[in-house]
């Protein structure tokens, strides 16, 4: 830096025809723009350098000098310079090697104290746009930069996606554990989210509590799900201290995604679209990744009415007892309000299709969590008190009273149209169709279900086995049109599995 002033201010003199060496108070004003020049390109350079330190465009860079002071506070510091300028020059003409030496000194205390105010000025920054818990930006941060990312993307054109994530039974883990160890976690899954992230461009923030926001810049939410999700499976398997008594067993987190679109008016739409998709996440039984989609939710929002609560209710005995068949429960649910709005149903099969895909498995509260949870194969007897599950359903649908009419989906849900299903053998027709609809959506979630330290079919492995147990495990006429909803609905989870979402 200190070369490019001293050259600037050289070649300004020499362009000005003022002899070099000699010291004449008739060129002062010369002399005053020459080091004016000097101090303008020093100013210039840390401008820059702090645009490059801080990330920022540059005319962002520039308002930040004038906004924080840093111009103004440079200005005086280098008038202060000028004057000693002219004094130096004063005492290198009375004693060369004197003032030669005096000057060096002096350059070498400003490098001293501007090295020293560029520390104090990166943590100052640091202070106010880092959480002091886990290292990452703040609340603060994160909005203003989704402000300008939204205003550029607003001016220029392209897109971006955000991130909302909530850590799962964060309030459980504190419980249990104390707040210092629900610390130790916040700052071990920020550190997670920022050694992922950090090579693709991506800015992750604390958001508030345990909750963290991530700005994906030019992907559309498509891919932003994708890698939410990619991310969502990796914690899954990542160990940390006393997440084992955790509903999952692990570390899990609820997420939701929305894009930036042209017509929106500013970033609090965004915003709000992001949290209203988180919130649909948890509500979908949370450890799963959500895109906004205004037609689903609200769908999903006019379908939970009183007898959805009730239901419910019963369903919220399996979250205590197992927590992957009641998120199970959750997504055969949602596949089956959707798949029911393409099927030619009259509005009281589509009510008792949802409601049966919410209860279906209600029975396996009555089975041993032993076996419910065991990792290998069951053994036959085992097996054999696993498929009661759908007998003891019926009887605790039956002890309500109020959904008589769900009894053939939880009971037949597992009847196959070859006749080798069970309870009772059932074939083809004489299988209620509403029960046929729901064994292909269940059998659909239960291949594609993911567990932590377990592999699970992909969407595009799962419409595979679909297609080929067409005619035998599932009815025909059912099938292609329920993989044509998947591949409406879930574009990202059968075109993009397995792929690494790059910036």
């Amino acid at each position: 830096m200190y070369c490019l002033m001293i050259s600037s201010a050289y070649y300004v003199l020499i362009n000005l025809s003022i002899q070099i060496g000699n010291i004449d108070y008739e060129n002062f004003f010369g002399y005053l723009f020459s080091l004016t020049v000097y101090g303008l390109v020093n100013i210039f350079l840390m401008y820059v350098f702090f645009a490059f330190l801080s990330k920022q465009d540059l005319l962002s860079a520039l308002y930040s000098m004038f906004s924080e002071g840093i111009f103004s506070e440079a200005l005086i510091s280098y008038s202060v310079t000028l004057l000693l300028s002219f004094v130096l020059g004063l005492m290198i003409r009375d004693d060369l090697f004197f003032g030669l030496f005096i000057f060096t000194i002096l350059v070498m205390c400003l490098s001293f104290v501007f090295k020293k105010f560029l520390y104090l000025y990166q943590e100052m920054a640091n202070q106010a746009n880092k959480d002091y818990l886990t290292g990452l930006y703040n609340h603060g941060y994160f909005k203003d930069y989704l402000k300008e990312l939204f205003r550029e993307t607003k001016k220029t054109g392209g897109q971006f996606s955000i991130a909302f994530l909530d850590l799962d039974d964060f309030k459980k883990y504190n419980d249990y554990h104390g707040h210092v160890q629900g610390d130790r976690l916040l700052k071990f899954v920020g550190e997670f989210l920022r050694n992922e992230t950090k090579d693709l461009g991506y800015i992750v923030a604390r958001y508030g509590g345990e909750e963290f926001a991530i700005a994906l810049p030019r992907i559309t939410k498509h891919e932003a799900a994708a890698f939410m999700d990619q991310l969502r499976k990796k914690l899954n398997d990542t160990l940390f201290d006393g997440v084992d008594r955790l509903p999952y067993r692990c570390i899990s987190f609820s997420c939701g995604v929305a894009e930036y679109e042209s017509d929106m008016y500013e970033e609090s739409e965004l915003l709000h679209k992001a949290d209203q998709a988180l919130y649909y996440s948890k509500a979908q039984g949370k450890n799963n990744v959500q895109l906004y989609d205004a037609k689903r939710i609200s769908r999903d929002a006019l379908k939970f009415k009183e007898d959805l609560d009730a239901i419910e209710e019963q369903l919220k005995l399996l979250l205590y007892k197992d927590v992957y068949t009641y998120r199970h429960s959750k997504r055969v649910f949602k596949y089956a309000m959707e798949f029911s709005d393409r099927l030619t149903l009259t509005e009281e099969e589509k009510r008792t299709l949802v409601l049966g895909a919410l209860v279906h498995d209600i029975g396996k509260i009555e089975v041993s969590r032993d076996i419910i949870n065991k990792t290998s194969k069951l053994d036959p007897d085992e097996w054999e008190i696993m498929k009661k599950h759908v007998i003891w359903g019926k009887e605790i649908v039956l002890s309500d009273g109020r959904f008589e009419e769900v009894i053939p989906l939880v009971e037949l849900h597992h009847e196959r149209y070859d006749g080798r299903g069970y309870p009772y053998g059932l074939k083809g027709e004489e299988i209620p169709k509403l029960a046929r609809i729901l064994c292909i959506i269940d059998s659909f979630d239960a291949m594609t279900t993911d567990r932590p330290y377990q592999r699970t079919k992909t969407f595009s492995e799962a419409i595979v086995e679909l297609r080929r147990c067409s005619g035998t495990q599932f009815d025909p006429q059912y099938v292609e049109p329920f993989i044509q909803m998947i591949e409406e609905y879930y574009p990202e989870k059968v075109g993009n599995e397995n792929e690494t979402v790059s910036p």
